[in-house]
């Protein structure tokens, strides 16, 4: 996608390339892509030569997101494969290096937006005045986060990203069209999410340490023996109605009071038997569980509310829908071929603004 003239950009000429210039420069890359056929889409009789200009958004967004990565991750890849490995030929897997990654998410969202498009173009859809509206704001922000170097590199005028973002809009259009018929059985999808898995344990408990390693919290807290009998005689208070946190004041020296609440479907960093036991309570219940590690007094203050489970089953039912909305899209693809042409294969990811810095 690079201009015939990129030598200026690297600095080594001696006069500074003024914006205006860029521009100039962007408008002879952005004529020169529109000249390259990558993708050839037919449907039926009819076949789209999909040229380079058409890509821009979807290559220059992608190979910014590639480069974004690499920053932040820069002294993990200098570690793993040196000071002056190429980014975009560093292994993703087996058979794919970064750059055919970021290259297959392009060509992805790409071909997806141009379907859609083409579908609303087949039945006349035209952009709404709010959509209008958002595409110019979309286009400034866009170029706004490129420089002009940047944009001459990639034929990136206003012309070619706006009608980029056109494509965009409308394809985002139809879809919107296309899929507002969907049904989801939400009662269904809702019986999926099991509501148990979202009931609220609140708990409040004193915990007293058995561990001997403290010299001056032993001299406090008396043998392994005196601490169960602290703790039993706690108990007895609690059940005959003092408040935990009046107990702890009582014994502030060995006594932690404490709340800890949770879900029964989030217990990984709880003490199974505190769990089961918890579960077992009736609210306003106490229990004391002896550990060879310390000794809990547990309250069950209540375990009547349920949270995140209308979240939960909002988040299912939104996920059938996208799944029933992915459906129209697979029946659109199946009406079109595409062949990728030899322009395409030629596409370089790490070429298209310019290498990350290092």
């Amino acid at each position: 996608m690079c201009v015939a003239c990129m030598g200026m950009f690297s600095g080594c000429g001696k006069t500074q390339i003024t914006d205006a210039e860029y521009e100039e420069l962007a408008k002879k890359a952005a004529k020169t892509n529109a000249g390259k056929v990558v993708l050839k889409i037919t449907k039926g009789d009819k076949t789209h030569d999909v040229t380079l200009d058409m890509l821009t958004y979807f290559l220059a967004y992608n190979e910014s997101e590639g480069n974004a990565f690499y920053k932040e991750n820069i002294d993990m890849f200098r570690t793993m494969y040196g000071e002056n490995a190429n980014f975009w030929k560093i292994p993703y897997n087996e058979t794919m290096t970064m750059g055919d990654t970021y290259k297959d998410a392009a060509y992805s969202t790409a071909l997806y937006t141009l379907l859609m498009y083409f579908e609303a173009e087949e039945v006349g859809m035209t952009l709404t005045e709010s959509r209008k509206n958002a595409l110019e704001l979309s286009v400034t922000r866009f170029l706004s986060g490129y420089t002009a170097e940047e944009r001459a590199r990639c034929g990136m005028t206003e012309e070619v990203i706006r009608a980029n973002y056109e494509r965009l809009f409308l394809a985002d259009q139809y879809k919107e069209v296309a899929t507002s018929t969907v049904q989801v059985d939400t009662e269904a999808v809702a019986a999926t999410i099991d509501k148990e898995d979202y009931r609220l344990f609140e708990t409040t408990y004193l915990y007293l340490s058995k561990s001997t390693d403290d010299a001056a919290f032993n001299t406090v807290a008396g043998s392994t023996e005196q601490r169960v009998a602290l703790m039993e005689e706690c108990l007895a208070d609690a059940k005959n109605g003092t408040a935990l946190a009046d107990i702890q004041k009582k014994h502030a020296q060995v006594l932690t009071y404490a709340t800890r609440d949770f879900l029964k479907s989030n217990t990984s960093s709880i003490e199974p038997d505190y769990v089961t036991n918890a579960e077992e309570m009736k609210e306003g219940e106490i229990r004391m569980l002896n550990y060879d590690y310390g000794i809990y007094i547990v309250k069950l203050d209540s375990n009547t509310k349920y949270y995140g489970y209308d979240d939960a089953v909002t988040a299912a039912i939104e996920k059938e829908k996208n799944t029933e909305a992915s459906k129209v899209f697979t029946k659109v693809e199946e009406k079109y071929t595409v062949v990728k042409t030899d322009e395409w294969d030629a596409i370089e990811m790490g070429t298209i603004l310019k290498a990350p810095q290092k």
